[in-house]
This record gives C-alpha cells, sequence and structure tokens, in this order.
C-alpha cells in the first residue's frame, strides 16, 4: 500500500511538471496527453468531471488496466480497458479529487481529475 501511495504521488508530482511545460507551449492543456513509449494517456474530460467523464488512452497489446485511487491512495475502481475511448461514470464518487493510472506491459502513467456534484 505505501509503495503504490509513493508512486502515486511521485507520479502526480511529475506529472504537474510535465503539464506545466505543456502548458507553456500549448493553450489547449485540457486535451494534452501524457506518454510513454508503449503508453498513452489522455486528460479526462471535463475536468472537473460531473457524472460521466472520458478518457481517451492508446496502448501496445489487446488490453491495459485503468486504476482510480483517491487522494489517500485508497482504489476506488479498477477495470480492464480494451477500447480507446474510456467512458467513467464518476456519479458515486465523492467530491474531490482523484487519481487514475493506466498500466499495460509493466508501464504505468498517473493522470489527475477533479470530480463535483452538480
Amino acid at each position: 500500500m505505501r509503495k503504490n501511495l509513493l508512486f502515486i504521488l511521485l507520479s502526480t508530482l511529475l506529472l504537474s511538471l510535465a503539464t506545466t511545460s505543456v502548458a507553456q507551449n500549448n493553450s489547449d492543456v485540457k486535451f494534452a496527453n501524457v506518454q510513454t513509449d508503449k503508453v498513452k494517456l489522455g486528460q479526462n474530460y471535463p475536468n472537473p468531471a460531473v457524472g460521466r467523464t472520458y478518457i481517451e488512452v492508446e496502448f501496445e497489446g489487446a488490453e491495459a488496466t485503468l486504476s482510480v485511487y483517491n487522494v489517500v491512495g485508497k482504489l476506488i475502481e479498477e477495470r480492464i480497458v480494451t477500447t480507446k475511448l474510456i467512458v467513467l461514470d464518476v456519479s458515486q464518487y465523492e467530491e474531490g479529487v482523484y487519481l487514475y493510472t493506466l498500466e499495460c506491459n509493466g508501464e504505468k502513467i498517473t493522470r489527475r481529475m477533479t470530480v463535483k456534484k452538480q
């Protein structure tokens, strides 16, 4: 559990640095992607999410795993992904900040999303 939380916190820090870099070079940060050689994870939209949000992904292989964590590292949802567009129902999530991680072939990428209630 501590390793996962540490990984999430470090990923969030690196993500914020990458997003800052993208923001300086691109006015449309909402759709900026984070990627490795094998995995690409888009920012959820809309963000903040109300009810439902969409996440664009690309990965090598037949499937990947999407995990959603709250800010204290508790796993909220995990699913196997086989398509390039994920529809995430956040209507039952508490309002707040969440981290979502895409894992495929040993590579992980994490992004942050905010959930609001109507």
